[in-house]
């Protein structure tokens, strides 16, 4: 990952947290990873190199969330966190989903 990022100049990679859509909570038993079965998820190659990877609310498709993934060179968090920052002004993707219930402590007044 060292040579990709110098390769390209590259501060951080972009990329989709999850390949595909979220599944239900219980899914049918037809559903279900094996276990020990290993995720396609492209957060594997943070977790395999240790590099810093931030998740950030991307917006809704289908009235459930997504996100989007950055990813940069070892001790670059400060950098990433930046740039999750700015994302976040420019876009305001986080959303709740229509479905999440409000919490007694979102309350305001008696």
């Amino acid at each position: 990952m060292e040579g990709v990022f110098a390769n390209h100049q590259l501060d951080a990679i972009l990329y989709p947290t999850s390949p595909e859509p979220v599944s239900l909570i219980k899914p049918a038993a037809s559903e279900r990873a094996p276990a020990g079965g290993a995720s396609a998820s492209p957060l594997n190659i943070a977790n395999i190199t240790g590099f810093p990877d931030l998740v950030l609310p991307a917006g809704m498709s289908e009235g459930l969330p997504v996100a989007i993934s950055l990813m940069g060179r070892a001790f670059t968090e400060g950098k990433l966190l930046g740039y999750g920052y700015d994302f976040e002004q420019a876009t305001h993707a986080l959303r709740l989903p229509v479905n999440t219930p409000p919490l007694s402590s979102d309350k305001v007044g008696n």
